[in-house]
């Protein structure tokens, strides 16, 4: 007979989970459909392995919920995929930076907005490289952070979990 009310480490799980699985779905979904409108196709890939996670996250909550146990080890692997997934688009990106690509994407209008301001293009060139850079690495950090830690979070739970639902089954 399963209790109306989960237990605390359950509970929390359940809660993360279904945050967690929403913010994934939403955020790679809307990245995934920008990316696509510009014909970004490696960004729309990863936001669509992303929003896979997400769904396979809020899936396994529901088989948490259900009282099956393997929902655990799912929501562990979707927040490795996520923190693999992001960090090779991170690589890729840092190794292709291309300063002159960068510099060709300088729209006339910019141009006109720097030669008002009494700034040519070429005199962003020695801020392109160290901006480039501390975008990708923040994203690569804010990955780490939010999926790493719920990865350490589930791994540390799991057991918590497992005892939780055994002992609500019996």
């Amino acid at each position: 007979m399963s209790s109306p009310t989960p237990e605390p480490a359950l509970r929390r799980v359940l809660a993360l989970s279904l945050i967690d699985g929403w913010c994934m779905s939403l955020f790679s979904g809307f990245c995934t459909l920008v990316s696509l409108l510009f014909g970004e196709w490696p960004g729309a890939a990863i936001g669509a392995i992303v929003l896979t996670c997400g769904i396979t996250t809020l899936r396994n909550r529901q088989r948490l919920q259900r009282g099956d146990g393997g929902g655990m080890v799912w929501l562990l692997r979707a927040q490795l995929g996520v923190l693999l997934v992001v960090a090779l688009y991170v690589a890729q990106n840092l190794l292709a930076f291309d300063a002159a690509a960068l510099m060709e994407n300088v729209t006339p209008e910019m141009r006109t907005v720097l030669t008002e301001s009494g700034l040519s293009v070429a005199d962003l060139e020695p801020f392109l490289r160290p901006v480039y850079f501390g975008f990708y690495l923040t994203v690569l950090s804010g990955t780490l952070l939010f999926q790493g830690g719920l990865a350490l979070f589930y791994h540390l739970r799991r057991s918590k979990v497992a005892d939780e639902l055994a002992a609500r089954s019996a």
